[in-house]
């Protein structure tokens, strides 16, 4: 296709932008004080980082260090070292870590598809709640496996059937949300426009190169001929979120 991305500095950057726009959707807003849960390699977090300012502050936690490296230097390129602080911690025990109504918002970016202890996600979310002040935002943004076409469905394999990634109906997540007596709990869908080719998948520069190593074989055996006809596509995005009550006195 004409639009296909077949640089990876050029599909880095169009990521980026990606969830610059997304956490713009999610009401991040200059000052505010961010939770960002499972930061990773924190190229989410240092989007949000660039939104908030100075006048802001952003915790990002995750449950291993292994990644700090790369998040430092996502933070330095973008000049918001000194808005981030980093927590290492488990998700599932953030209220023990951190203080209470702490945050304006409490957000993630790809976490659910990552935990290996799924039974904890409703346990996960209530720490969220937890930590977020009062009508303040609890935001989960998460990849949407109903694709259109067999890019994305290209990518949603890669995660879910090969790589084993956790991917739970909407509706679960939602319920979890509502039984953490978040308020106005919904999902929003945004569209995406990024297709890559075979060809900068295969240079393992969009943070997947340990990924790729440990399933080199299957993805070749399994995955590989439909990657190299159709390419692959980011799929919707779906945002879930909601709000903290205000409690009446």
């Amino acid at each position: 296709m004409s639009w296909t991305i077949r640089k990876p500095e050029v599909l880095k950057e169009k990521l980026r932008l990606l969830k610059l726009n997304l956490a713009k959707r999610i009401r991040i807003c200059e000052g505010m004080q961010v939770l960002d849960v499972g930061c990773g390699q924190g190229t989410f977090t240092a989007c949000i980082a660039k939104i908030v300012g100075e006048t802001g502050k952003v915790v990002a936690v995750d449950i291993t260090d292994e990644y700090l490296k790369e998040m430092d230097e996502n933070l330095e390129k973008y000049n918001v070292s000194r808005v981030v602080n980093f927590v290492k911690a488990d998700a599932a025990h953030l209220s023990s870590v951190l203080l209470h109504e702490e945050f304006d918002a409490v957000v993630s970016y790809r976490f659910i598809e990552e935990l290996t202890q799924p039974h904890k996600l409703s346990r996960i979310i209530v720490e969220m709640v937890k930590l977020v002040r009062e009508n303040g935002i609890v935001a989960m943004i998460e990849l949407s496996t109903k694709t259109r076409n067999m890019a994305e469905g290209n990518l949603i394999r890669l995660h879910r059937d090969i790589g084993g990634d956790y991917f739970p109906a909407e509706v679960e997540i939602l319920q979890h949300m509502k039984n953490a007596r978040l308020k106005k709990a919904q999902v929003d869908t945004v569209e995406t426009n990024i297709w890559y080719s075979p060809a900068v998948y295969l240079k393992g520069n969009i943070s997947q190169d340990e990924f790729w190593e440990e399933f080199r074989e299957r993805i070749m055996k399994e995955l590989w001929p439909s990657i190299k006809r159709y390419g692959m596509k980011y799929p919707p995005i779906n945002i879930f979120s909601g709000r903290k009550p205000i409690i009446k006195d």
